[in-house]
């Protein structure tokens, strides 16, 4: 690793620690907090305290004249600094956690959990956490009804234009098995002299399309996007034409006209 990239993010670590060893440190007065709270806030600040200066101090003893000279251990390194951090920031939190079941049981919240969200919204009773809770219900069941009616309304929105697209040939089978490609790769073959193409690169060879069979989804496609030379050499604009399942995709007949 890098002793740059380690500086970084060592230091970062650490100062998010030490930020969060002071709002342990902070909760020392809060409402609700017995003796076994303070206690337990107090093993979690100094855990997570530890910790920030562990990791401040690695990220500058990356340098390895001063790792040689101050800290000639080698039980201290890459592996085993980060899980001393890991190891007092667990401690830090299961400290925490029971500190906030000890203010959760003094407070008469149901448990440390449910204390934990009420503090997160700045809830310290159980009569305005009730209330929130009801409040919460209510916007969830909201939104489940509002998704519900936009995806009902999605879902009534598609079936429409499934309909008419049905309707439509050129719809109906570009959504379903497209035969152009194959059919442009056919109708060359139908010339016994010199044949080319001449639509441009943002035009379509098939710009007819009609259905041949709706009931059972047979299209008609055509253009005349194309050139042929006859018998004696001249070249004429043709018309052509391809008939297709859009079901299956299978070619039923193609030529010119």
């Amino acid at each position: 690793m890098s002793k740059y990239l380690k500086i970084g993010i060592y230091g970062i670590w650490g100062v998010f620690l030490f930020l969060a060893s002071i709002e342990k440190f902070g909760d020392f007065f809060a409402i609700g907090t017995g003796v076994w709270s303070v206690v337990m806030l107090t093993v979690a600040g100094l855990c997570q305290l530890l910790a920030c200066i562990t990791a401040i101090g690695w990220s500058v003893l990356a340098f390895g004249t001063l790792k040689s000279k101050y800290l000639p251990y080698k039980l201290l390194n890459n592996y085993t600094v980060p899980v001393l951090i890991i190891v007092l920031a667990f401690v830090a939190s299961a400290a925490r956690s029971s500190s906030d079941g000890a203010r959760a049981q003094k407070l008469g919240f149901k448990d440390g959990k449910e204390f934990s969200i009420a503090r997160e919204n700045n809830i310290t009773n159980v009569a305005d956490y009730a209330k929130f809770v009801d409040e919460q219900r209510v916007k969830e069941a909201d939104k489940a009804a509002k998704d519900a009616s936009i995806a009902a309304e999605k879902e009534r929105k598609n079936k429409e234009d499934e309909a008419q697209c049905n309707k439509n040939a050129y719809c109906y089978y570009t959504h379903h098995e497209n035969a152009e490609y194959l059919c442009s790769t056919k109708i060359p073959k139908l010339a016994k002299y010199k044949f080319e193409w001449t639509d441009g690169i943002t035009e379509s060879k098939f710009d007819r399309t009609g259905w041949q069979d709706e009931a059972k989804h047979i299209v008609r496609i055509s253009g005349d996007k194309a050139t042929a030379q006859n018998g004696f050499g001249a070249t004429q604009n043709i018309e052509y034409y391809c008939i297709f399942n859009a079901d299956t995709g299978d070619l039923l007949d193609y030529g010119f006209y």
